[in-house]
């Protein structure tokens, strides 16, 4: 069962049944409006009794994970290179 309820100065919503074992079905509607597709991700947050869904966007391509040391490096690199270019005046 679902029932809609729009006004002007509310945000828009629904009424959903919650099924067996927690499940529920986000309305087509707000699922195309947030771009949420079979397999996406979202991210459920518990806030002042309610609870929030939002979409999580992730990356179309795999991202490089850092070290301490990788970061430290890059630093002492960019610190090196900075001052370089101060002494020629450009930067």
């Amino acid at each position: 069962m679902v029932v809609s309820k729009q006004t002007a100065s509310q945000p828009e919503e629904e009424l959903v049944k919650i099924q067996a074992r927690g499940l529920l079905t986000i309305p087509k509607k707000f699922r195309q409006e947030l771009a949420l597709e079979e397999a996406s991700l979202a991210r459920l947050r518990k806030e002042k009794g309610r609870l929030i869904i939002e979409p999580v966007r992730t990356l179309p391509y795999p991202a490089r994970s850092y070290t301490k040391k990788d970061l430290q490096s890059f630093l002492k690199l960019d610190k090196e290179e900075s001052k370089k270019l101060r002494g020629k005046g450009l930067l």
